[in-house]
C-alpha cells in the first residue's frame, strides 16, 4: 500500500513538473548609455551590415546609388523609428498568441485536519482541478480583435517608413536648394565686388560722387553676408539630412549623393486613379479601419460575455477513511447585471472608432487637395519665374554684345549681371516650391514623384 502510494505520489509530481519544462527563461538585456553612445558616433554609410541590407532591398550586387529611394532604406534601418514600430507590431502578435491560447486547468488543494475524529483517520484532503468553460464567441471574438490590432500594427510599420521617406525627401531637397542658392550667393558676391571695385575706380577718378561708392560698398556688404548666410545654409542642410537618416554628419562625407531625382522629378500623370487609391489605400486609412474592425470584435467580445463562464472542477478527496469523488459546477448568475454597462462601452467605442475612420479619410482628402492645389499654383509660378529668368539671360547676352562693341561700359555690363543672377534666384526660389509641393503631392498621394526621370 505504501509502495503504491509512493508511486501515485511520483506520477502526479511528473504531471505537474513536466508542464514547466517548457517555460520561458529570464535574460536580462540591459541598455549601457556610454555603449550606445559609441555606436551612434561611428555609424557610417560603409557599413558591412547596412550594404547588405540595402542590397538585399535593393536587389542590387554592385555599389548602391546615394538617392532618395536608397537613402530612405539607409533611414529605416539607422533610425530607432522603425525598430519602434516593429516592437510594437512583436507586441501585437504576442496579444494574438494569448488570445488565441486555451485558459490553463486550476489545481487546487484544501487538506483539513479534524480534531475530533482520529480513527480511521482525521485527514480529508485530496486534490481539485478547475476547467474554465468560456461562453461559445467569447475566445473568436478574442482572436478576432487581436488579428484586427495587428493589422492595425502593420500598417503603422508601413506608415513610418512612408514618413521616414518624407523626412529624407525634404533634408535632400534642403541640400539641393542650399547647395543652389549658396552657388548663386558666391555668383553675386562676385559681380557686387566687381561693380565695387569698378566705382573706386571711378570715384578715385573724381567720375562719381561719394554717396554713389558708398552704396556700391554697401552692396558688395550685402552681398558678402548673403554668400555666408548662403555657407551657413548649405552646412545646416547636410546636418539636417544626417539627422534625418539617423548618422553622424561625417557619415555624408564619405559619399556621393545622387540628387537627380530632385533635380529631374518625375511629373504626375493623372492624379484621379492615385487620389480614390491613396483614399482606400494609405496605411494611416488601413490603420484606422483596422482599428474599427477591432472595435467591432471587441463589441462581439462584450455581448458573448454577458452569457456566464462555467467552472467544471472533478476531483477526488480521501474524507477520513472514505474515497470520494466531486463534479463541482459553478457559473455566475446573471441576475443584477447582463454586462450591460460593458456592452454600452464598447457600442460607444465603435461609434468612435467609425467616426476616426472618417476623419482620417476626410484628412487625407484634404491633405491631397492642398498639395494638388499648391502644386498647381506652383508650377504657374515657375513658369513665370523660367520666363523672368530667360528676358534676364537674352538682355546679358545682349549687354555683352554691346560692352565688346564698346557701346556701354562695365557698370552697365555688371548691372546686367546682378540682374540675371537675381532672376536666377527667383527661379531657385520657384523650383524650390514646386518640389515642395511636389513632395507633398507625393506624400498625400502614398505615391512616389521624386525619382528620376525616365526611371522604374
Amino acid at each position: 500500500m505504501k509502495e503504491t502510494s509512493v508511486r501515485a505520489a511520483s506520477r502526479l509530481t511528473v504531471l505537474l513538473v513536466l508542464p514547466l519544462a517548457g517555460c520561458a527563461t529570464y535574460r536580462a538585456r540591459p541598455i549601457h548609455p556610454a555603449a550606445s553612445a559609441r555606436a551612434l558616433a561611428t555609424r557610417s554609410l560603409t557599413d558591412p551590415r547596412l550594404l547588405r541590407f540595402l542590397a538585399v532591398e535593393e536587389h542590387r550586387a554592385g555599389p548602391p546609388r546615394w538617392n532618395l529611394d536608397t537613402l530612405t532604406l539607409v533611414a529605416t534601418y539607422e533610425r530607432p523609428d522603425m525598430p519602434l514600430a516593429t516592437a510594437q507590431l512583436g507586441e501585437a502578435r504576442a496579444v494574438e498568441i494569448t488570445a488565441a491560447e486555451l485558459p490553463n486547468p486550476t489545481l487546487s488543494f484544501r487538506p483539513t485536519y479534524n480534531t475530533t475524529t482520529t480513527v480511521p483517520s482525521p485527514w480529508k484532503v485530496g486534490p481539485i482541478v478547475t476547467f474554465l468553460i468560456r461562453p461559445f464567441r467569447v475566445r473568436p471574438a478574442l482572436i478576432a480583435r487581436a488579428q484586427a490590432q495587428a493589422q492595425a500594427a502593420r500598417e503603422s510599420i508601413a506608415a513610418t517608413a512612408w514618413q521616414l521617406r518624407g523626412r529624407v525627401r525634404a533634408a535632400l531637397l534642403a541640400l539641393w536648394s542650399a547647395q543652389r542658392a549658396a552657388g548663386l550667393s558666391r555668383r553675386a558676391l562676385a559681380v557686387a565686388s566687381r561693380y565695387e571695385g569698378a566705382v573706386a575706380l571711378r570715384y578715385r577718378a573724381g567720375m562719381v560722387s561719394a554717396a554713389t561708392l558708398t552704396m556700391a560698398t554697401l552692396g558688395q556688404e550685402q552681398a558678402q553676408l548673403a554668400a555666408a548666410a548662403g555657407e551657413r545654409t548649405l552646412r545646416l542642410s547636410c546636418t539636417g539630412l544626417a539627422t534625418a537618416l539617423g548618422l553622424p554628419i561625417a557619415a555624408l562625407q564619405e559619399v556621393r549623393l545622387d540628387l537627380a531625382g530632385i533635380s529631374h522629378p518625375r511629373r504626375p500623370g493623372k492624379l484621379g486613379p492615385l487620389i480614390q487609391a491613396a483614399l482606400v489605400t494609405r496605411p494611416e486609412v488601413l490603420a484606422a479601419l483596422a482599428r474599427y474592425r477591432a472595435s467591432e470584435a471587441n463589441l462581439r467580445l462584450a455581448i458573448a460575455r454577458q452569457y456566464p463562464s462555467i467552472d467544471i472542477g472533478p476531483g477526488y478527496h480521501y474524507d477520513q477513511g472514505d474515497n470520494k469523488f466531486i463534479l463541482a459546477v459553478s457559473l455566475s448568475l446573471p441576475i443584477l447585471n447582463q454586462n450591460q454597462g460593458s456592452i454600452a462601452q464598447a457600442r460607444a467605442a465603435r461609434r468612435i472608432a467609425a467616426a476616426q475612420f472618417r476623419a482620417t479619410q476626410a484628412e487625407v482628402l484634404g491633405e491631397i487637395e492642398r498639395a494638388q492645389t499648391d502644386w498647381i499654383a506652383s508650377e504657374a509660378e515657375l513658369a513665370s519665374a523660367r520666363q523672368v529668368r530667360a528676358s534676364a539671360a537674352s538682355a546679358l547676352s545682349r549687354r555683352r554684345i554691346e560692352f565688346a562693341a564698346g557701346q556701354i561700359g562695365q557698370l552697365r555690363l555688371l548691372g546686367a549681371e546682378e540682374a540675371s543672377v537675381e532672376a536666377e534666384q527667383g527661379a531657385l526660389a520657384a523650383s524650390v516650391h514646386e518640389r515642395v509641393a511636389l513632395g507633398d503631392l507625393e506624400a498625400a498621394l502614398y505615391h512616389p514623384f521624386l525619382i528620376a526621370a525616365g526611371t522604374r
